[in-house]
């Protein structure tokens, strides 16, 4: 009795307190009642939140009634830890239900001010809405990235283990500029309670910049991850008819730090975006060192170019008449080496500069650099031609004819000295825009190319709606022409096609004796490919090719590739017992072509393990890689010819051991790639 009297008395003062102070302010003070486990809290409380008032107090249970379910068990156990005298303080944020049924997060501090045998007998504290405003998005409630840095930290101390996704409207900046930002705001908000219904009590949601939400999976496998977003994508997608994209990384796998995490995620987040959107992408180390090596090269193309084009260089191909055989052209072919990685192949830097819209740039210099060459041939061989790629970046550009024509008179040659290529994959469909432009470019005798033709959609339309000079037939057509069949048939119509309607053609990617004996029947205007020259430098390529041009000599003599030939076909029936035996390997063992990445073998295992049995056109990328383009890592231009470059990659925990040199293969320049899961195999 006279402890409870002892207990009134002390309480007394704070409850005057509240009494006093409830009203002037605007959090909630309250006083708890350890051993009672009662709660007095200052009358305004009751205005926002739906707890009962019973002479000014309440129990414990009334006040985890209104805290949202997902935070209930971290509140009874701090509050059954005072009761035990293992703490005498309250520090904590979790969310409670107001009176019209929403979360809101609430910083609720406490501390003992009075002991009952050694033990907390009273808390004074105070339940505030205002400490947790600059951490809360105001829009959706959910805490935001200062929250999430600090919870993720906490989680790695206490060792847990999970997926973090960054989840993303598709499309959103047109979904406001269509709809308007309401529109917008409510999409956000559906997005945030359809993630927040799906998560598990140890998970968290937190709002991120613009259209992004995190969510952390605590305890989450992979699988479980992915059917987590599943659920998300369908149910967003019927409710608002838009998609949404994620990246997830898993830690501490993948990382163990706040900076990575974020990073990571977002990388997948935008590889989501890059390969068609309303998907989810797990981080892959290998994309993100791609990513950044994207990013190294972009910083070094534009320094590159702010000092003078340093690093870029132009390749000539010789071009001949089918007839003869006789030079009578070249392509221009721009060529870039990296300070830090060496050679970089066009199919990597090209899309950089155009990407970026230093295409525009580039390609002035490059019109510069080949109209200035061919002057110089021209000296030679008067009725000399040059072929200058331009990208549908330059062809749009309103500047263009102003390049093109400074550029020629810059060289002091005609326009008919130059062969403007375009690549058909472009899809030059605004047939009015591009007729006017190449009607206005042969008003100076400038021709135009289609390159790449046939392996676009519109190819035939081209030949009827485009005033252009010459198609450029692609190599996809032209390989194993000598076994007649498709190819060969095709080939055949196609250049009678185009010389119906006056149309020059040239036969690109000739290689072997066999492809120029059967083309030379078949009668193109020009061919072009490494059975007469790879693309060289500029005084190689007056050793190799104007020398014997100024003589009046084709650049190749049949007669003794005949020969030569003859010889590669023993090689191939004598090697098949050799790839016999590579296909007892347990080696994955490939072949390809040294500049086009085109595949020459694949043994066995190779085939097994990629499920590609016939590889024949295709690239090692699209093989091995699945990929679109050669691959940013690619050490081919780095390689030395019978010297082997070995490396050991780690991927998902398998240690792989990759060894490759260049060699001679059937007569050309190939990549040997050998790769095995023991790592100590030599």
């Amino acid at each position: 009795m006279e402890r409870d009297v002892v207990r009134q008395t002390v309480l007394r003062p704070y409850i005057e307190i509240l009494s006093f102070w409830g009203e002037s302010i605007e959090d909630y003070l309250f006083v708890f009642d350890v051993k009672e486990q009662q709660f007095y809290f200052s009358s305004c409380i009751w205005e926002k939140y739906p707890l009962p008032f019973i002479d000014i107090s309440f129990g414990i249970e009334d006040w985890i009634s209104v805290i949202d379910i997902r935070d209930r068990s971290k509140v009874e156990q701090n509050l059954e830890e005072i009761k035990r005298g293992e703490t005498d303080q309250v520090a904590m944020e979790y969310r409670m239900i107001d009176r019209k049924g929403i979360s809101v997060w609430v910083n609720c501090v406490g501390k003992c001010v009075s002991y009952d045998d050694g033990k907390p007998s009273i808390i004074v504290g105070s339940i505030s809405e205002n400490v947790v405003s600059k951490k809360i998005d105001q829009l959706t409630g959910l805490q935001n990235q200062t929250v999430l840095e600090k919870s993720f930290q906490e989680i790695l101390q206490k060792g847990e283990s999970g997926y973090f996704l960054i989840l993303g409207i598709d499309d959103f900046k047109n979904v406001n500029d269509k709809y308007g930002r309401k529109f917008g705001d409510e999409q956000l908000k559906k997005l945030a309670e359809i993630i927040d219904k799906n998560l598990e009590y140890d998970s968290r949601l937190y709002r991120l910049d613009g259209d992004k939400f995190g969510v952390n999976l605590v305890g989450y496998s992979k699988e479980s991850a992915k059917a987590f977003y599943d659920r998300i994508k369908t149910e967003f997608s019927i409710q608002t008819y838009s998609n949404v994209s994620a990246g997830a990384v898993s830690y501490p796998t993948d990382v163990n730090n706040y900076h990575n995490l974020y990073q990571y995620a977002e990388d997948a987040l935008n590889q989501s975006k890059q390969q068609g959107k309303n998907k989810l992408s797990f981080f892959s180390i290998d994309i993100y060192k791609g990513h950044l090596f994207f990013i190294d090269l972009k910083e070094e193309i534009l320094e590159s170019i702010k000092n003078d084009f340093e690093g870029f260089y132009i390749y000539y191909q010789p071009v001949v008449k089918n007839e003869n055989g006789m030079l009578i052209k070249a392509e221009a072919l721009m060529r870039w080496r990296s300070k830090q990685y060496g050679e970089i192949s066009p199919v990597v830097f090209i899309p950089i500069l155009e990407q970026t819209g230093l295409i525009l740039e580039a390609g002035k210099w490059i019109l510069e650099k080949a109209m200035k060459q061919c002057h110089e041939w021209r000296q030679y061989l008067p009725n000399f031609r040059m072929n200058i790629n331009l990208s549908y970046i330059q062809l749009k550009d309103k500047r263009l004819m102003e390049t093109i024509f400074y550029a020629l008179d810059k060289a002091n040659i005609p326009g008919s000295a130059i062969i403007l290529e375009v690549t058909e994959s472009i899809q030059l469909q605004d047939y009015s825009y591009f007729n006017l432009l190449f009607y206005q470019l042969s008003k100076k005798g400038i021709q135009i190319s289609i390159d790449d033709f046939g392996t676009g959609y519109s190819s035939l339309g081209y030949l009827k709606e485009l005033r252009v000079d010459e198609i450029k037939i692609d190599r996809c057509f032209v390989k194993s022409i000598q076994e007649g069949g498709y190819n060969s048939h095709l080939i055949k119509n196609m250049i009678e096609l185009a010389h119906s309607v006056n149309i020059r053609v040239c036969v690109e990617g000739v290689e072997t004796v066999e492809e120029r004996t059967v083309l030379k029947k078949l009668s193109p205007d020009v061919i072009q490919g490494y059975y007469f020259g790879r693309p060289e430098t500029p005084d190689k390529f007056y050793e190799k090719f104007i020398t014997k041009a100024k003589e009046g000599q084709p650049i190749v003599d049949d007669g003794e590739r005949k020969v030569v030939s003859e010889h590669n076909n023993m090689l191939k029936k004598n090697s098949q017992n050799y790839q016999n035996l590579l296909d007892e390997l347990d080696y994955i063992i490939y072949v390809c072509d040294a500049e086009t990445y085109e595949l020459y073998y694949i043994n066995k295992l190779g085939k097994k393990l990629t499920g590609v049995y016939d590889y024949t056109g295709k690239k090692c990328y699209e093989v091995f890689r699945r990929g679109k383009e050669a691959c940013a890592d690619c050490k081919m231009n780095t390689l030395e010819q019978g010297v082997f470059r070995t490396e050991v990659k780690r991927e998902k925990n398998v240690e792989f051991l990759i060894k490759e040199k260049k060699i001679i293969w059937d007569g050309k320049l190939a990549r040997l790639e050998m790769i095995t899961e023991n790592g100590e195999k030599e």
